[in-house]
């Protein structure tokens, strides 16, 4: 019986998923591939679920937390159905775990055991109306009591998922013209239900990718709509009482969020945001109805299109003349520059020098008012990374459980893709061809360092690193990339030289990114001590640097200054590495947070033997006023001047006198520490905006 029910519902699924609204489904689901689409007729492919709240003969009473500065309100207006509600509250109270928030229910005049049940719940504000008002007027009664910056309203038959109100909150933080929120609303089956609301220019609305697969690339990144549904939608309380709530020539119901979305954005001139990561599961219909029929409360919708339709008419006229709803989802970007990166990982800023370069880059592209689409090669979807792109508008090529290939994804995206960013030889190799199929596409080729290089000063220390043939080999790639691509970008003007002298014609320095710090108030020269050194392990200069650092600088040093402690900082701390922690070395492994670190060591080190291009570490030490010791290898590239800028050293002899004489030089280190300020200015985000423009527009 089990198996035959489990059957049944899969047919019910399949039904809905093929045949309403699709007169292809597959190639509407599955970008053509009937491949993809069986896998999923036979269920290879996962269904999220949630089973329909049962009634239980006992509810457990729910106690909410109690915050003395709550950031967000939400509102849930409510009407019997006290299983679904208490479903409702129960993921509130599971899943809002990053935001301070407090509860607000409206109990619309229920029949049944709502209010009773409500009672028993601990940290609401409970409000009762006696007659039932309708979800308008509710919703701005529960408002007028709020005293945080936002409100959220959410339906009571909805499920919110894992940090959802977080991900709606940081469109807010990030982007200054957000006005409303809405989340994905997901069917209890899986599909989707709505990937934010498209009017067309007749005033029309629909629920973007209504009976699809949630998965799909199309519906996960974050994009400017029309409106979102007022299932769960977040906005601040000013902006809400700026427009006098919602408009009650909507009331009972219906039309509400939609006349509230477009106030928002041609009244208040703020933006209206779909947020893909803010996902929540809605039983669409429990109080209302599916249908208008009866006079149910669902019946108002039909008078009130007529109402929305007369209120906004003169604004359908921004809108694309067709009403095919496929062709209104960008309208608000559509005449955007687009522009694909495609790199290894994820930018983890934090972590490696490389990593961050590309964060800042793509903030870069924001400001020159791209569209960015991003592709990792590996860890496509690791949190935080992967959400912070979503929530600035990054376009991801990723789909988690997809059985698309990645050469598939990108055939999604490409046609309408104007600039091809691809980071490192390897990738170029994989992908250039695949991009130089579609011949509008500008391809550029990212060395990020050149790699061939790197690998022939490592010989020196270290044969384990390449052959000469194989390095050879790498350069000959690493040349023809150069000379192939549209455009070539370097980090350093010594490279570009060597790429000129190969024959590349269009190459750019690209360099790091760094924004410059505030320095007031951080601990003066006396204040600090101890070294401190940076960088990723999984790249083996920064092994390298450490062990010669330690093995060979640091016993002169403790000859003169036994207790100097050092401080290796750096993710992926591999045996050896770790192998050096004493009472005199700490390594602490990967810390989200460096800043604490590079404001309170007296010095930097950075003793690099080899490598190539620009060395990050460098420049987040200048961030800060902390004065360096380091290598030719180490400042290449970045035209600092020797004891204005930085101490130069590349012996174990020199290396460590010049630690002891700038450790406890007062006036010497006062003079780097003044300049760094300056010399790292040119590296700043509107200098690089303005080398990106010129290198590529």
């Amino acid at each position: 019986m089990h198996l035959l029910r489990l059957l049944s519902k899969r047919l019910f699924y399949l039904v809905i998923l093929i045949f309403r609204f699709n007169k292809y489904p597959h190639r509407t689901k599955n970008g053509g591939s009937i491949k993809s689409f069986i896998h999923q007729l036979i269920g290879l492919r996962h269904f999220q679920k949630a089973e329909i709240p049962q009634k239980q003969a006992f509810y457990l009473p729910l106690e909410f937390p109690s915050f003395d500065a709550p950031a967000v309100t939400i509102v849930v207006a409510v009407f019997n159905q006290w299983r679904f509600t208490y479903k409702c509250l129960e993921s509130i109270l599971k899943n809002t775990r990053e935001v301070q928030y407090k509860v607000i229910v409206v109990d619309d005049g229920s029949a049944d055991e709502t209010m009773a049940c409500l009672q028993e719940c601990k940290n609401i504000t409970l409000l009762r109306n006696d007659q039932n008002m309708g979800f308008l007027r509710s919703c701005n009664k529960a408002a007028a009591l709020a005293t945080t910056k936002y409100i959220c309203f959410l339906n009571n038959d909805t499920i919110v998922g894992h940090r959802w109100l977080y991900h709606l909150i940081n469109v807010f933080n990030m982007h200054d013209d957000a006005g409303v929120v809405g989340a994905k609303l997901v069917y209890p089956y899986g599909l989707l239900q709505e990937a934010g609301g498209l009017v067309n220019a007749t005033g029309a609305p629909a629920n973007f990718g209504r009976w699809t697969n949630s998965g799909d690339l199309k519906y996960n990144y974050l994009r400017e709509t029309d409106y979102c549904s007022g299932a769960c939608i977040l906005i601040e309380k000013q902006d809400f009482f700026a427009l006098n709530g919602f408009n009650e020539k909507y009331a009972p119901a219906y039309y509400e969020d939609t006349d509230l979305c477009f106030a928002v954005r041609f009244r208040l001139r703020k933006k209206v945001f779909y947020q893909p990561l803010a996902e929540v599961i809605h039983f669409e219909g429990i109080s209302s109805g599916k249908r208008p029929e009866n006079g149910n409360a669902k019946s108002y919708q039909v008078r009130n299109a007529v109402t929305f339709v007369n209120e906004w008419k003169s604004f359908f006229s921004y809108f694309s003349d067709s009403r095919d709803f496929n062709d209104q989802v960008d309208k608000f970007s559509r005449e955007k520059k687009k522009i694909l990166i495609i790199d290894g990982t994820l930018p983890l800023y934090d972590k490696d020098s490389g990593s961050r370069r590309m964060n800042e880059l793509i903030k870069i592209f924001f400001m020159l008012d791209f569209e960015v689409y991003f592709m990792a090669e590996n860890r496509g979807g690791e949190d935080p990374y992967y959400s912070e792109l979503v929530t600035w508008g990054v376009r991801m090529v990723y789909e988690p459980q997809s059985l698309r290939s990645k050469e598939e994804l990108l055939n999604e995206v490409l046609p309408r893709i104007n600039y091809a960013w691809i980071a490192r030889p390897h990738l170029n190799e994989a992908y250039s061809p695949l991009i130089r199929k579609y011949k509008g596409i500008t391809w550029i080729y990212d060395t990020v360092d050149l790699h061939y290089l790197r690998l022939e000063r490592s010989l020196v220390y270290d044969q384990s690193q390449g052959t000469r043939s194989g390095i050879e080999e790498l350069k000959q790639k690493e040349l023809s990339f150069a000379r192939e691509a549209d455009v070539t970008i370097v980090v350093t003007p010594s490279e570009k030289d060597i790429l000129m002298d190969a024959g590349a014609k269009n190459v750019r320095v690209i360099p790091n990114v760094h924004p410059v710090k505030e320095r007031a108030g951080l601990p003066a020269f006396e204040d600090r001590e101890g070294i401190c050194f940076i960088g990723s392990y999984e790249h083996l200069p920064n092994v390298d640097a450490v062990l010669w650092l330690v093995g060979e600088i640091m016993p002169l040093i403790w000859k003169r200054a036994p207790d100097m402690k050092i401080t290796l900082l750096g993710s992926n701390p591999p045996p050896e590495v770790l192998a050096l922690k004493s009472d005199r070395i700490t390594v602490p492994g990967y810390l989200h947070d460096v800043s604490v670190y590079f404001q309170n060591s007296r010095l930097f080190v950075a003793p690099l033997r080899y490598g190539a291009g620009m060395k990050g570490k460098i420049g987040q030490a200048m961030e800060y006023g902390l004065p360096i010791v380091s290598t030719d290898i180490g400042i290449e590239g970045m035209g600092l001047v020797i004891n204005r800028d930085v101490a130069l050293a590349n012996t174990v002899e020199t290396f460590a006198a010049e630690v002891l004489d700038l450790y406890s030089n007062k006036e010497r280190w006062e003079g780097i520490a003044r300049h760094s300020a300056e010399s790292i200015s040119k590296y700043a985000p509107e200098v690089v905006r303005d080398l990106v423009k010129q290198a590529i527009l």
